[in-house]
């Protein structure tokens, strides 16, 4: 019956026509993918490579070991998926090959027992994606978890898997019963799920070495071959094109300075537009990021936006520039017609509604979620700096807001005359009385200089600062707004100027070292004025207090017992990775009992402020602040603690509309001053360090 085998395989049309089948399967996925990877290469900047170590090292460690996914449970199913297919990756081409040699066997290359172990792996590995697709199936299907998509897609994708690992299994098992034990490659026992559905087969009837066992081997092989070039063709047009884009998107991943926005070249007099107003006006690094997107939707379930019923689905975001950017490809690139590009709608604000773009926090928790490193953030902001810059378009409390900044240098429209007023009798010097370089510029920010509550915080840092002996001394009228909220909503060039005006002010008084309250002005500072030439050392107060306590700097006395729950600040949190230092100033007082809610750390809910938000309405849905003041108050605290102004001022709205009266709300500045043991040692914050 081998011989039987060997002939019937073994005709030359036989092999002509299934190689042809494969060879123009496989050509036609191929040329699907070139055109996807043309439309990508229609979008801006250049392919730089650098830091290569850094991203072989993402490889590993988010590729091959899957770091982002398994982080959350679900991913652990995806683990063992992403592994079998890559071992059964040597068993699709050892059938690939059969096309063409109907006896072809890896042993010839690996020997017996190299071949007996690497089937061993493939045979166990298939039974594992087998279990963990169908797992899939259940939980996507049945349990139904409120951000898993029930697409026809994902059902195909699924069915397509298991097909391959159903199809694979007969016809090992086909395989081991029908050809003489002399004659088999490998040992059957190195299979053991094969050597089971053999047997399974054996007792359904099929009898061993029959003509019936060779076509059981051969139907199955033909359809495992057919469903891999199927599986090719389709996985361009569906949600796993992930499979494409994930690891290059992985290896090119922005590797600047977490939450750093690209720059924008205000001075250069050539651009005559800014923004994204087309799909082609993005970077190449986000049109390929669509193309990445697994749609496991942890963007849509961490966005404070979408969960408080706003019209931003960040997950929606990236998966309407990806349909986009491929009708507009086929019509314009593929076609060979670029006036018809002129007939497709806007990119901001058309395919992606005003609504969406302006519901954004930019709290960065889709990208810190992401498992592929999609830019959602940068993205969206492109998006709006073509609405802000190029149309006008935004709204009126936003343009009053931009007044202010062009005005007076802050969001308020207050002036910068008043900006010392908070530390009248603190003996805090300006820097243009000092005659010496002070230890660090205190950037007192524009909340902490003109919000009446906020400026409570920034008087019991200076109180700290006293205390401990560390020199500093302010801008006062000097200091302008970063410019924060207007890059982030989108008006890069009013950020420019009071970036550069910020700059030269601190370089002409030979600034080094910078401490600030606000994690936004930190973030800004440390993070994006060296784009423009302006480089500090930035430390943000948490990072500071905590260096005081562990230095001895200064001695805290016990409070009263109090419970105080803790909310991660998105600029110091996420975009700075920066988790330990508040936590370990809160667990240094006596007295004071730490609590977490559920949201917290990399998962943290945004106060609502950041992007802009600070000065814009909030009408669509539930505000966010409001949300995150349930979860707040959902863990019964005696007291809220913040690291940052917007969020304090967020907070205080929330807990009012409560009615939570009794709850503190309390930076940490403020925390510690109030149980500060006052003293005023002579070395300064270096010498302890010392």
């Amino acid at each position: 019956m081998d011989s039987f085998l060997e002939l019937s395989t073994g005709h030359q049309w036989f092999r002509v026509v299934l190689g042809i089948c494969v060879l123009v399967g496989f050509g036609f996925a191929a040329r699907t993918v070139y055109w996807l990877l043309r439309y990508v290469a229609a979008g801006q900047g250049d392919l730089k490579t650098s830091q290569i170590p850094e991203r072989i090292k993402g490889i590993i460690t988010q590729v091959l070991g899957q770091a982002r996914v398994i982080a959350e449970p679900a991913g652990v199913l995806h683990l063992f998926i992403f592994w079998g297919f890559l071992i059964l990756q040597l068993e699709t081409l050892e059938y690939i090959a059969r096309a063409f040699k109907w006896d072809f066997h890896l042993s010839a290359f690996i020997g017996r027992a190299g071949y007996n172990g690497a089937l061993f792996m493939q045979d166990v590995f298939g039974f594992l994606v087998l279990v963990a697709i169908l797992m899939s199936a259940f939980r996507r299907y049945v349990i139904r978890p409120k951000h898993s998509l029930q697409s026809v897609d994902g059902a195909v994708i699924i069915a397509l898997i298991a097909s391959l690992m159903i199809t694979k299994f007969i016809a090992n098992g086909a395989e081991i019963a029908f050809i003489s034990v002399e004659n088999q490659a490998h040992d059957a026992q190195w299979t053991p799920v094969a050597l089971f559905t053999s047997t399974i087969l054996q007792s359904l009837g099929a009898s061993p070495q029959s003509e019936g066992m060779f076509w059981i081997y051969h139907v199955s092989y033909w359809l495992h071959i057919g469903i891999v070039v199927a599986f090719a063709n389709y996985i361009p047009f569906g949600k796993h094109l992930h499979l494409i884009g994930a690891i290059p998107n992985i290896f090119f991943r922005k590797l600047e300075p977490s939450g750093a926005l690209y720059p924008i070249d205000m001075e250069d007099e050539n651009v005559e537009s800014f923004g994204a107003a087309r799909v082609e006006d993005l970077r190449w690094k986000q049109l390929l990021d669509t193309y990445a997107c697994t749609e496991c939707g942890r963007c849509e379930h961490y966005c404070p936006a979408y969960n408080t019923g706003k019209a931003l689905n960040p997950m929606a975001v990236i998966h309407n520039i990806k349909e986009h950017l491929r009708e507009k490809g086929v019509a314009a690139i593929r076609g060979n017609n670029p006036e018809a590009a002129e007939e497709f709608p806007p990119l901001a604000g058309g395919i992606i509604t005003k609504e969406e773009l302006w519901a954004c926090t930019t709290c960065g928790a889709c990208v810190a979620n992401c498992p592929v490193y999609i830019e959602h953030v940068d993205t969206i902001v492109d998006m709006r700096r073509y609405l802000a810059l190029m149309e006008s378009d935004f709204s009126a409390e936003v343009g009053r807001t931009f007044r202010n900044m062009e005005n007076n240098s802050n969001p308020w429209g207050i002036s910068s005359s008043y900006r010392a007023d908070w530390a009248e009798g603190l003996d805090i010097p300006l820097m243009s009385e000092m005659t010496s370089a002070p230890d660090y510029l205190f950037f007192v920010g524009c909340a902490g200089s003109f919000d009446d509550r906020q400026k409570k915080v920034t008087q019991a840092f200076a109180k700290i600062l006293r205390s401990a002996g560390v020199s500093v001394a302010i801008l006062g009228p000097e200091e302008a707004c970063t410019g924060d909220p207007a890059r982030r909503i989108g008006n890069e060039y009013l950020y420019w100027m009071l970036a550069t005006q910020n700059i030269e002010t601190m370089n002409s008084y030979g600034v080094t070292k910078i401490i600030t309250t606000c994690p936004h002005c930190f973030h800004t500072i440390g993070k994006e004025y060296p784009q423009l030439g302006g480089h500090y050392e930035v430390l943000h107060h948490t990072a500071l207090l905590n260096e005081l306590i562990q230095h001895q700097r200064i001695q805290l006395k016990p409070s009263a017992t109090m419970k105080v729950t803790y909310h991660d600040s998105c600029y110091i949190g996420r975009w700075d990775n920066s988790y330990s230092n508040p936590r370990e100033v809160l667990q240094s007082v006596p007295g004071v009992v730490m609590q977490e809610m559920d949201l917290n750390k990399k998962q943290s809910f945004c106060c609502g402020a950041g992007g802009g938000r600070m000065w814009m309405e909030e009408t669509e849905g539930k505000r966010v602040n409001i949300e995150r003041t349930d979860q707040a108050l959902a863990t019964t605290p005696d007291a809220i603690a913040v690291n940052c102004p917007f969020c304090l001022t967020m907070f205080d709205d929330g807990l009012k509309n409560r009615g939570a009266d009794e709850v503190k709300l309390l930076d940490l500045a403020e925390i510690i001053a109030e149980n500060l043991v006052e003293t005023a040692p002579e070395e300064t914050i270096e010498a302890a360090a010392e």
